[in-house]
């Protein structure tokens, strides 16, 4: 497995990345993207890769990991274990895309200074999820990437903004909950909202509740009150 190494991505350039890939994947489909965001089409109509579902533990002897995509023979695999779990399944092949579209032009730009031999068929993977490795930075900007591809912020924002009488939920105790690393039953509540009204059926409570947070549309009360003065 080759390692890349990744120079750092400021939010708004992974925000960047993923609206263009939306906005040509929506010229290819001709019309525009919207969730639910058919990551499967992403992958194999769009990206004309190879998608497999195998058994990534036995195969490269890691038993965390989740998903893989070899850059020279163009093709993406999830481990059979997330098989019927359509959450993590999408995620993952979001994550992977993630890859794809950040890390890739990496190693183009290695293979044109670096004299590289063509990768044989069965070569190990170039980028390797594993779920104990989710904090190395190539796979934060993999795992970002994912989330704004599955959940495009427009969508989200006007979907909870209309739940929520236009504005954001705030909700004493969210920081502390968050903190304790539990989710807030009224976070996942209002994620479950989201999801059914906002046709976002392949993201997860836990994906969705992540991503209200990171757009400030579920905020702690203390919070609040304390950025006012």
């Amino acid at each position: 497995m080759r390692q890349i190494k990744v120079p750092f991505l400021r939010s708004s350039e992974i925000d960047h990345a993923v609206s263009e890939l939306l906005r040509s994947y929506g010229k290819w489909r001709n019309e525009p993207a919207k969730p639910p965001i058919d990551v499967d089409e992403i992958v194999e109509g769009y990206l004309g890769l190879v998608l497999e579902i195998a058994d990534l533990k036995s195969l490269l002897g890691m038993p965390d990991v989740l998903g893989a995509t070899w850059f020279e023979t163009r093709k993406v695999c999830i481990d059979q274990s997330l098989e019927g779990k359509e959450g993590r399944f999408a995620f993952t092949v979001a994550h992977e895309i993630g890859h794809w579209q950040l890390h890739r032009p990496l190693l183009e730009m290695e293979k044109m200074t670096l004299s590289l031999f063509p990768a044989a068929a069965d070569a190990a993977p170039t980028m390797v999820c594993r779920a104990r490795e989710s904090k190395a930075p190539a796979e934060w900007q993999a795992d970002q990437f994912a989330a704004r591809l599955l959940m495009p912020a427009l969508a989200v924002r006007g979907t909870a903004l209309e739940i929520c009488d236009g504005k954001p939920a705030v909700w004493d105790g969210l920081d502390a909950s968050r903190k304790a690393g539990i989710l807030d039953p009224r976070l996942r509540s209002l994620a479950d909202e989201v999801i059914g009204e906002g046709g976002f059926s392949n993201v997860s409570n836990e994906a969705m509740c992540y991503r209200l947070l990171d757009l400030h549309l579920a905020e702690d009360a203390a919070a609040v009150q304390m950025n006012a003065f």
